[in-house]
């Protein structure tokens, strides 16, 4: 197998997400734009593998096994749940508001970790949902900090992703984050979803050189004003310097 093969057969699993954590064949050859044939032969060698498991009435694959195990040894390695979760129940009970760590995954984010808040209205994202760099605070607070060669390539999948007809505002993007570069941390409000705020501080590699991750809170906008940004600062600030010294970071 060469690695372009190996890139390709790697690409066509990243397709299987949160919100599609099951794919036919013909499907994900259509929505991948790969042949039919090699699509069906990567499924197959994947759960011969024990990494895709195959429905046998639809037909269908979904994950198997074996990620799930590689998956409790990179949960291991990467953020101890024993000691992130507290650190972040602590800060969703301080700002009353969903707390979540994020992570640097490509040129997009990955969500972590996760303690949503007690209120009925809230904000809602998932344990392992992916979202794009260009909006939220959890976003910009790590897109800020990217060279300009990533920050070209988010904004090209984001145009190709909302279609021909849609524009991203990048001049808008680029002067928020100026502002988060400047201050230290993001402030946004309906990026994400609509009538939702957040305040989301970097997370940088152990020397200093890449951003490479986020610890955001987010809720409703009337109670995540101007207002609440020095208070919740404080908080955010202890919590991002506990999970920093947890997972690997320094502040």
């Amino acid at each position: 197998m060469t690695l372009k093969t190996l890139d390709g057969a790697l690409a066509l699993l990243t397709h299987f997400t949160v919100r599609q954590p099951t794919w036919g064949v013909r499907e994900l050859a259509k929505h991948s734009g790969v042949h039919y044939a090699v699509v069906h032969r990567v499924l197959a060698t994947f759960a011969a593998n024990g990494f895709l498991v195959q429905d046998a009435a639809t037909g269908k694959y979904s994950l198997g096994l074996r990620l799930f195990e590689l998956g409790q040894v990179v949960r291991k390695s990467f953020s101890p749940d024993e000691i992130v979760r507290p650190v972040l129940e602590k800060l969703a009970a301080q700002s009353g508001e969903t707390v979540f760590l994020s992570w640097l995954d490509g040129h997009e984010g990955l969500c972590v970790g996760l303690v949503q808040s007690q209120h009925q209205l809230r904000f809602s994202i998932e344990l392992g949902e992916r979202f794009p760099l260009y909006a939220g605070a959890h976003a910009k607070a790590m897109l800020a900090f990217q060279n300009d060669a990533f920050r070209d390539e988010v904004y090209r999948q984001g145009m190709e992703k909302m279609g021909p007809h849609t524009t991203l505002d990048r001049d808008t993007i680029e002067a928020q984050l100026a502002e988060v570069r400047q201050h230290g941390w993001a402030h946004t409000r309906e990026e994400a979803a609509a009538s939702v705020a957040g305040l989301a501080l970097p997370l940088w590699s152990r020397d200093r050189s890449a951003v490479i991750g986020s610890v955001a809170i987010a809720g409703p906008q009337q109670r995540l004003g101007d207002d609440a940004v020095p208070r919740l600062l404080e908080a955010l600030r202890d919590a991002s310097g506990r999970l920093e010294d947890v997972i690997g970071f320094v502040r």
